[in-house]
């Protein structure tokens, strides 16, 4: 089941240090949820107690336009874990949004960390 979390306090976005999206409570493990800043419509799939436990792409379908990466299946293939898109299911990878089968398909990136039990979205490297 999929949530959706909101970021309200726009005083928030000028933090230099990024904002924070939502609580870890709010993640489902193994499975993905999806956060919205400003226009930016994010999907964030926790995985717990792997490597990286906390990624998070963009929730716009490359190919349908419409917001659905969040409710796509997490799998995983060759150590790297993907997500397929419902409609069309495309595979992308979750560590570069990169799609497998299509590589003029990839999802935007974002970077996030987990900190004190709050989700953060940091703003982008330069």
């Amino acid at each position: 089941m999929s949530q959706l979390a909101y970021v309200t306090d726009t005083d928030n976005a000028a933090h230099s240090n990024g904002i924070v999206l939502c609580q870890q409570t709010d993640l489902v493990p193994f499975s993905g949820i999806a956060a919205r800043f400003d226009q930016l419509a994010i999907a964030l799939f926790y995985l717990p107690d792997t490597d990286v436990e906390l990624y998070a792409v963009s929730h716009i379908d490359p190919v349908s336009q419409a917001p659905i990466i969040a409710h796509g299946l997490v799998g995983e293939s060759g150590g790297e874990f993907y997500v397929a898109a419902p409609l069309h299911k495309q595979q992308y990878r979750l560590s570069d949004g990169l799609c497998l089968s299509d590589s003029s398909l990839k999802l935007r990136v974002f970077t996030v960390k987990l900190q004190q039990d709050q989700v953060w979205l940091l703003p982008p490297m330069e």
